[in-house]
């Protein structure tokens, strides 16, 4: 499983937006398959699952991401998972971190844009 934390600055339906609105960046075939909106003890979340196919492992691979928002800002919790050939052990990690590294290149200029 591959994992990427930060915390950007601006807000959470600021970031989900912005997300959803570059989700083509992520890869040509991926579809957010579930989401979750909501709001416990004032600290209001989001949560979702995206898949895309891949090609090298000829499977799925599935990308959840949570996002968090607090005062600092919005926590960004993201892991990758599948797109192994292994039924026992991971032969094939390549995919997860693929997605994941797509996933972190798509938010990186809304980062970079909100430390300014």
């Amino acid at each position: 499983m591959a994992k990427y934390t930060t915390t950007v600055g601006g807000s959470l339906n600021e970031l989900v937006a912005y997300i959803k609105h570059n989700e083509s960046r992520m890869g040509s075939t991926i579809t957010l398959e579930e989401e979750i909106t909501g709001t416990a003890d004032s600290v209001k979340y989001w949560v979702g699952t995206y898949e895309r196919y891949a090609v090298l492992g000829e499977n799925r691979v599935s990308l959840n991401v949570m996002l968090i928002e607090y005062s600092e800002g919005v926590k960004v919790i993201a892991t990758a998972s599948g797109g192994s050939q292994a039924a026992f052990f991971k032969i094939n990690t390549w995919s997860e971190g693929n997605f994941l590294d797509a996933f972190v290149a798509a938010i990186k200029p809304y980062k970079e844009k909100k430390e300014k």
